[in-house]
């Protein structure tokens, strides 16, 4: 038992020790691949010799290894390095596939895409760049090109001119509003090829032309370069203007300093001396060029060119055989279209397939988010018309005891003026009576007594003033003032004293014109009358 615990206690020391430099090691790599991001748009091939200064036995955790594979990817593609395989990305597959950021996962699919891409693996493509489609932000428009741009490769990859047309002029928006001027010119450049061969050679032209503007102002000549074969064989096969195009092509590589023509345009000058009965630099150009990865259809129209040639200089036999090279392939061009008509039309099926769930999708969240903010709106207005109630509320019970707080000071002030009255007159009932008048104010400025004796009593008598200033708005303030002191139960000689009246007939007048302004008939008593109204009231 103690050998036990003394090995495991050796264990737990040796990782300790261990523990430390990894942890530097996976910080300095963390700063390492940060830095590689930020370069990755700007600097991609300085980013790449960055990614290979960390050591990959020193990645720990699945999600080091997923980054530093993903960054590795993206960095090969965009130096361009065509991968063909998965090897590299599939430590990021691994993971992305099921955890990480949503970007970093459409990251994944679009960089899975590009690989299958250049394997020729169409199906495989489209199916990533569609999962890297539904994880793209709203916003996202410079990823959201890149995935439009690749659809719009395999489209055109099929010879599906249109479908591939309606994806460039996507990833020619989207890249119009994230502001790369240098995809944006690329994916023009696309349009206007398609165009040309769809045979709208204006809308080719104008595309093309605002492509180059944007090449010329990137000065990327290489882009230049294309765009201008494309719009010189523009010139040649719509407008028959050979001159013209010679001429096009002849002012870009003076004014860019190409001081040999390149050999992909090898094919084009030949054509063009072909046209001008020159032979000799039309089979030069002919046997010069080079073709890269030369499909069906390329080597068919190389061996036309050929036929033609040879026609002209009247070796027949030659241009026998290549125009049974040329038959051949346009059979083999038949033969395999034929094959893959179902499968083409098939994967443009799922992609459209794919393309409107995603749009359902979307769609459906939407509505949910709104729905969502909706009532999250609505109870806000709720939560906050309920606190401005509770407040205000809060505010008038506040008020209230405030003016309670100050008609019962006024009271006790007036309390003890009679005291002191009391005190001083205490031998002359006459003196006191007078000074007891004066306070009351009866002759002058007694507005304020009665104001503070109507808060009083509509406080006390569950707001009857309040109500009966509502129920009969024709009696004055008199006659409010004169209801309160009945409901106050004052005595009749006080009253007399109060009003300033000798005579009690006086008094007797005064609740007469009440009662007639209150609607009584002669038989209903005016006190009984009042105490019934307050019983109407809410306690």
């Amino acid at each position: 038992m103690c050998r036990c615990i003394f090995l495991l206690g050796v264990v737990m020391w040796v990782a300790c020790c261990c523990d430390g430099p990894g942890k530097d090691e996976r910080e300095r790599n963390r700063q390492v691949m940060d830095r590689v991001e930020q370069l990755t748009k700007s600097a991609p091939d300085s980013a790449l010799q960055l990614l290979y200064t960390i050591d990959e036995s020193t990645l720990g955790k699945r999600k080091e290894r997923a980054r530093f594979s993903l960054l590795h990817s993206i960095l090969l593609d965009k130096n361009y390095f065509d991968l063909t395989t998965d090897s590299i990305i599939r430590p990021a597959m691994e993971y992305y596939s099921r955890n990480g950021k949503r970007e970093d996962r459409a990251k994944m699919y679009y960089y899975l895409g590009r690989i299958y891409e250049n394997a020729k693996r169409t199906k495989d493509a489209v199916k990533a760049f569609i999962q890297a489609e539904q994880l793209a932000g709203e916003e996202e428009y410079y990823f959201k090109g890149l995935i439009y741009g690749g659809m719009g490769r395999l489209y055109k990859s099929q010879d599906s001119s249109e479908e591939a047309l309606k994806m460039f002029a996507q990833a020619s928006e989207a890249f119009r509003k994230s502001g790369h001027q240098r995809n944006l010119s690329f994916s023009l450049q696309q349009e206007g090829d398609i165009l040309s061969d769809l045979g709208k050679k204006e809308l080719s032209n104008q595309k093309l032309y605002e492509a180059l503007d944007m090449s010329k102002q990137l000065k990327d000549t290489v882009n230049i370069l294309g765009i201008s074969r494309i719009i010189a064989a523009n010139f040649i096969f719509y407008y028959n203007d050979i001159p013209q195009a010679r001429n096009f092509l002849t002012d870009i590589y003076t004014k860019y300093h190409i001081k040999e023509i390149p050999q992909s345009d090898y094919i084009l000058w030949g054509y063009t001396y072909l046209q001008e009965k020159d032979l000799a630099k039309a089979e030069y150009y002919f046997q010069q060029k080079k073709l890269s990865h030369p499909s069906l259809r390329s080597l068919m129209d190389v061996n036309s060119l050929w036929q033609k040639l040879y026609e002209e200089k009247g070796e027949y036999r030659k241009a026998l055989d290549y125009a049974k090279q040329a038959a051949e392939l346009r059979d083999s061009i038949y033969e395999k279209e034929k094959a893959e008509l179902v499968q083409n039309l098939e994967r443009q099926y799922r992609t459209e397939l794919l393309r409107i769930e995603n749009e359902r999708l979307t769609a459906k969240n939407y509505y949910l988010w709104t729905i969502f903010l909706s009532f999250f709106c609505i109870l806000a207005f709720l939560f906050v018309y309920i606190c401005v109630r509770i407040k205000q509320k809060e505010k008038e019970k506040a008020e209230k005891i405030r003016l309670l707080q100050q008609m019962l000071a006024s009271w006790i002030d007036f309390l003890k003026i009679l005291g002191d009255m009391a005190v001083r007159t205490k031998q002359k009932p006459e003196r006191f009576l007078e000074t007891f008048k004066e306070n009351l104010c009866l002759k002058s400025g007694h507005k304020h007594f009665f104001s503070d004796l109507q808060a009083w009593v509509n406080q006390a008598f569950y707001g009857i003033v309040d109500y009966l200033r509502k129920t009969y708005p024709h009696l004055t303030e008199d006659d409010l003032n004169f209801c309160c002191l009945l409901y106050l139960k004052m005595p009749v000689e006080v009253m007399l004293l109060m009003y300033d009246f000798t005579n009690k007939n006086s008094l007797y007048n005064k609740r007469s014109d009440l009662r007639k302004k209150m609607g009584l008939s002669p038989d209903e008593d005016l006190d009984e009358f009042l105490e019934k109204l307050i019983q109407t009231l809410p306690h």
